[in-house]
């Protein structure tokens, strides 16, 4: 198409001009990729990176230049998945997209020369494929909010359509995700509020967020477990998380409660409300020399923006509540 918009003089200028613009940006992205090695944390170099090779597949769309768009196009997809915090920016995945700004480099070259050099790109393709499609992410339904000023927030979102179930308030879908995680793949924690200490959970075991319906008290059941909830048909047992672990809540707030689930159970926490979803990296989680609740259930202490959010075990929620389920 763009061939027959210019004259041959013409598109072969735009063309010197493109490989000169992409000659700036591979080299600005390849710095970019030795900053972002020694500050694997830094969001703004990784978006930086991501809008270099862009502007690359973007001039490469407009002439035609199918090599250099299949090899951007999958190095801007391995990009996507590390600025989303599903894959972290180890020196193997740094070093799969520099070679990548290599290939771009010679098949500009090419282009400069006119030599029409041919290059077969298609075993780093595939080897981009493998580690872009390696993600044990989860796939949660939420609105990412990510920011220059806080990039490792996911804001709940605001605008779910409460047509079906007024009470319903978010949905997890969730894969199955391995038990170890990999140190190159962040953790994603839902932080909820109980009394005045900030809590979170992984993703993994929480399938959605509703208001509390109407409970119905059990006779005779311990004092944490509130009652019977219908949620759309089931009948779940839901526990209060503070009188489960023995701290205090606050009355005055609207209520929420996470619907938790593993192979052997569901049940809802009552909570006093659900904050956001972070994103952490394994070696975030940092042992508790202060907590509010028992050890035995506590991961670690996440900080962030001087908040501090103390991340429970919720395998031993899960097992607490069983015990006490199974006592009624």
């Amino acid at each position: 198409m763009t061939d027959q918009l210019f004259s041959a003089a013409e598109l072969e200028e735009i063309k010197k001009e493109f490989v000169v613009e992409t000659y700036e940006h591979l080299e600005n992205a390849q710095d970019a990729l030795l900053q972002l090695e020694s500050d694997p944390k830094n969001y703004e170099t990784l978006n930086f990176i991501f809008r270099e090779i862009h502007s690359i597949k973007g001039g490469a769309n407009f002439l035609g230049l199918q090599d250099i768009i299949n090899v951007s196009h999958e190095m801007e997809s391995l990009l996507d998945k590390m600025r989303n915090y599903e894959i972290y920016p180890t020196s193997q995945v740094i070093n799969i997209i520099l070679e990548g700004i290599d290939i771009i480099r010679k098949l500009a070259d090419s282009i400069n020369s006119g030599s029409g050099q041919v290059f077969d790109y298609s075993a780093y393709i595939e080897r981009l494929k493998e580690i872009t499609n390696s993600s044990q992410s989860s796939q949660v339904v939420l609105d990412k909010e990510s920011n220059d000023k806080n990039p490792n927030r996911f804001e709940l979102e605001s605008n779910f359509d409460y047509s079906q179930n007024s009470n319903v308030l978010k949905t997890f879908d969730l894969n199955e995700i391995d038990e170890t995680t990999d140190e190159d793949y962040y953790k994603i924690i839902v932080s909820f509020e109980y009394g005045n200490v900030v809590y979170g959970i992984e993703v993994e075991f929480v399938r959605e967020i509703v208001k509390p319906a109407d409970v119905t008290p059990i006779p005779f059941a311990p004092e944490h477990v509130m009652g019977l909830m219908n949620l759309r048909g089931d009948v779940v047992t839901i526990v209060d998380f503070g009188k489960l672990l023995g701290v205090e809540g606050n009355d005055g707030c609207s209520h929420k409660v996470l619907i938790i689930g593993d192979e052997d159970m569901t049940f809802g926490l009552f909570v006093d409300n659900v904050k956001e979803v972070l994103s952490v990296l394994p070696d975030e989680i940092k042992e508790a020399n202060i907590a509010s609740v028992s050890t035995e259930i506590l991961k670690g202490i996440v900080e962030r923006d001087g908040e501090f959010v103390q991340v429970i075990d919720i395998k031993k929620i899960i097992e607490r509540t069983k015990n006490s389920v199974e006592l009624i």
